[in-house]
């Protein structure tokens, strides 16, 4: 196997699905082909050269030419690769260029991280990549419900991500002033409404999560609302399997699906081992380091690999949205220049700062595959942070490479 086609890590197959959703077709012009292991790769050449041969039937010119010199790419690929990598291999090609008329066909070799499970082809505006998504998360999530008698939301929270899967209101009506039978009556038929409402709540938590438990799939489940409502659907409604994986119940200031992450941030000490919380705590440590001065923190490309190298970095962190790349050159005269760029602002070639002669780029490669290795050399810990939540976010805005020091060093 290639150099290019080693299996790539979650962090990279992650990069790579950013990178390819952001790409559409102007017709169904891009090439998605998964590949499992076993497959006979002449046959698979074999069906790339059909399928090209079939793309002479398109009836749009510029469609036609964008999907055989993508299936082009594709089958060139194919033919260098006599095996399939142990987890199979997929392609992508297509038509990246914005300018109409101008077309630039690129194509993307991926052995992921994980086994490809089904052969799979498809031509259309955007690439197949739901395959790939499966690879970057845990299967394991949290539940998470948040009720009250107006609203209620059910999700799950998933490494980082909170995902939302029911949300619903009801139409139990608020208290009335009125006396006597008909007040009785009106709070005999709000009661019976609200009893109806977290009932539908308990049926969408047990469509949602019950067999996510007994798959062994639910770390925990995690209660929040505003009011009484959330025990009256703790204790009466919901399902006894799911209420027994009930990890943290939180008085909220919101119901429904704006909730959620309320409920996260506040069961926390709960969910210590959840990705999410682990990312924040070290970004927060990474803040009160600054804020105190105590020279425990550093961020920025060049003053993260100046502590790395000597040896004070406890924990790097970097979050998943930095596009940087290390690019090494060298003179004939043996100097040597290291550069770090976003990759399509790299320079092939640059004047040697030391004899003026000029120096050719040798090597290009990712920042976390650079600062990972030493900081394994180093036994320094690596945390790639989301930023899906504010703590990512804000370290992203400082340029999203930042460390946790041992020890002070300047």
């Amino acid at each position: 196997m290639t150099q290019e086609t080693q299996t790539m890590t979650k962090y990279q197959l992650k990069k790579l699905i950013n990178q390819l959703e952001d790409i559409r077709g102007r017709n169904t012009e891009l090439v998605s082909l998964y590949i499992p292991a076993g497959y006979d790769m002449s046959k698979i050449s074999d069906f790339v050269t059909s399928e090209a041969s079939e793309a002479e039937n398109i009836k749009s010119k510029h469609t036609r030419k964008n999907v055989q010199a993508a299936l082009d790419k594709i089958g060139r690929k194919v033919q260098e690769e006599h095996t399939t990598p142990e987890n199979g291999v997929a392609f992508f090609s297509g038509n990246v260029s914005e300018r109409e008329g101008r077309p630039d066909i690129q194509v993307w070799e991926v052995v992921p991280p994980q086994p490809i499970e089904s052969r799979h082809y498809r031509c259309d505006k955007e690439f197949v990549l739901e395959p790939l998504r499966q690879m970057v998360v845990s299967d394991k999530v949290y539940g998470l419900i948040a009720v009250d008698k107006n609203d209620a939301a059910i999700g799950y929270l998933q490494g980082s991500n909170i995902k939302t899967e029911y949300t619903m209101s009801s139409e139990v009506p608020g208290k009335t002033r009125a006396g006597g039978q008909s007040a009785q009556r009106f709070a005999r038929i709000r009661k019976e409404m609200l009893k109806n409402f977290l009932g539908d709540v308990a049926e969408n938590a047990k469509n949602a999560l019950l067999q996510k438990a007994r798959d062994d799939k639910l770390l925990g489940i995690l209660v929040g609302g505003p009011g009484f409502a959330k025990e009256k659907f703790m204790e009466d409604h919901l399902h006894q399997e799911l209420r027994d994986e009930v990890v943290a119940t939180e008085d909220l200031n919101y119901s429904g699906e704006e909730a959620l992450e309320e409920l996260v941030n506040k069961a926390e000490d709960a969910i210590q081992d959840a990705e999410v919380v682990k990312e924040k705590n070290l970004v927060n440590e990474f803040f009160d380091n600054l804020r105190e001065e105590n020279g425990k923190s550093e961020y920025g490309v060049e003053q993260v690999k100046k502590a790395l190298g000597m040896g004070a970095v406890d924990t790097l962190l970097i979050t998943e949205d930095v596009d940087l790349f290390l690019a090494r050159y060298e003179c004939p005269n043996g100097h040597e220049k290291e550069v770090f760029e976003e990759k399509p602002e790299i320079e092939e070639d640059m004047e040697c700062d030391e004899c003026n002669d000029e120096m050719d780029l040798e090597t290009i490669s990712d920042i976390v595959d650079v600062f990972g290795k030493k900081a394994e050399e180093m036994n320094s810990g690596l945390e790639i942070i989301s930023t899906d939540h504010e703590e990512g976010r804000r370290l992203s805005n400082m340029g999203g490479v930042a460390a946790i020091l041992r020890y002070r060093i300047r």
